[in-house]
């Protein structure tokens, strides 16, 4: 009743080994399928992404070990020139069940805390429960981790504050002006570096943001998308810099965009109301002597990076919080596993006393009425489930060690003289 994961990440390979071993859904379903029909799983799942490739199985022979199943991976990817056996981690039972749970809750990630992963696992999960792939196991440890990564979530502050450079100019002009509603926004470059700007300080209830680029239709495609429909033409939106309160500059160019004469003279015309410049350009957009002016509040890359660092600093002393939860939930998992093992004993200590039971009763079937014959058999199931009560409790009760449970279930298979089980899944 093992659980095997091996796979691929940012932590154990170079992107270009990443890329090479990758599975689209398509593949993804495919290679699960493949598994589960060929008598090598019981279950399978895996999770790819662009940071990681990552197979769980439950294996349905004893040949089956990570080894075999990093060879089967590469094969199935005709990947043996590339990528090698030394690529990988793999991880087996606990360790399966820690790193899941690790990976759920981000703590895992290249960037600790990101926001995407979660739903990535849960991807993964829906392919494997759609092929017919996960069975109890996968779908206990996948809804497990699930529910650790929302506890991180809400418990701990590992997913708070900013780690990308959009979105910490956004959360720093939220800090500076507090109700973004209220504010007109200018972004200068419809790029992808200002479409998550412009999407971030949106979601921030920004609506009146207008968008100019030098090429217009791209600043219009992205204005449709947010519903702003506000765009102004790149050769004359210097025009209206005064009518801002947040410019925002992501484009690429040698020269700075915007200088010191010109935001000198827009202040000037909107009567030094201030203003925030979010310059996410690199080589920088706008002159750095801009914010020698007054109510002129400008911050660049190597600015917001340092914020950014700053988050990530506490986003990590949340790690022991974080490592608390999955070792609680780790501990409840491990006893989940041990009641599936004791099942097996379970439902033979009850066969072997309903069985003596049935005897016994059939001796008087002739020789008593029927109502008296019900009564005895009452009588006899009372007498069981009193008598069971507690060996199977103590079956089910929580254990020390590893090796606790095959001798627990061993004294019991003795003293009530039960048959060897079979083994299976």
């Amino acid at each position: 009743m093992n659980i095997i994961s091996i796979g691929v990440n940012h932590k154990t390979a170079p992107i270009e080994i990443r890329e090479r071993i990758s599975l689209s859904e398509v593949q993804n379903k495919e290679f699960i399928t493949g598994l589960i029909e060929s008598g090598i799983a019981h279950e399978a799942m895996v999770i790819s992404t662009c940071n990681r490739t990552e197979l769980y199985v439950v294996p349905a022979m004893h040949e089956v070990t990570g080894e075999y199943l990093k060879e089967y991976l590469i094969a199935f990817k005709d990947a043996q020139k590339e990528v090698r056996p030394e690529h990988f981690f793999s991880r087996f039972y606990c360790g399966t069940a820690r790193h899941i749970f690790e990976v759920a809750s981000a703590i895992d990630s290249l960037i600790l805390g990101e926001g995407q992963i979660l739903g990535q696992v849960k991807n993964a999960y829906r392919i494997a429960a759609e092929t017919q792939a996960a069975g109890i196991l996968l779908t206990r440890l996948c809804h497990t981790a699930f529910s650790v990564a929302k506890k991180v979530k809400t418990k701990t502050k590992i997913m708070e504050g900013a780690v990308s450079v959009s979105y910490a100019a956004v959360e720093l002009a939220q800090k500076i002006f507090s109700n973004l509603s209220m504010k007109k926004v200018l972004l200068v470059g419809a790029g992808e570096t200002g479409e998550l700007a412009a999407k971030h300080i949106f979601q921030k209830n920004a609506r009146n943001i207008v968008i100019t680029n030098r090429t217009l239709a791209k600043a219009e495609a992205l204005s449709e998308e947010l519903g702003t429909n506000k765009v102004l033409p790149y050769e004359s939106y210097k025009d209206h810099l005064h009518e801002f309160d947040i410019i925002i500059t992501a484009v690429s160019s040698k020269e700075y965009i915007l200088t010191e004469s010109e935001m000198h003279q827009s202040m000037l015309k909107r009567k030094l109301k201030p203003v925030i410049i979010l310059d996410l350009g690199l080589p920088r957009n706008v002159d750095p002597d801009i914010s020698k002016l007054q109510n002129m509040f400008l911050k660049d890359i190597d600015a917001l990076k340092h914020i950014i660092d700053k988050n990530l600093e506490k986003r990590s002393r949340e790690l022991p919080k974080v490592n608390a939860i999955i070792e609680e939930e780790l501990v409840a998992f491990g006893q989940w596993i041990n009641t599936l093992k004791v099942r097996p004993t379970i439902v033979d200590l009850q066969s072997k006393f309903i069985e003596i039971k049935e005897k016994e009763l059939e001796r008087y079937r002739y020789k008593v009425s029927e109502e008296e014959l019900q009564r005895m058999e009452h009588l006899t199931d009372r007498i069981l489930k009193k008598i069971l009560h507690h060996p199977i409790k103590m079956l089910k009760a929580p254990i020390d060690t590893a090796d606790t449970m095959p001798s627990r279930v061993d004294l019991v298979r003795n003293v009530f003289d039960l048959e060897e089980p079979n083994q299976s899944h």
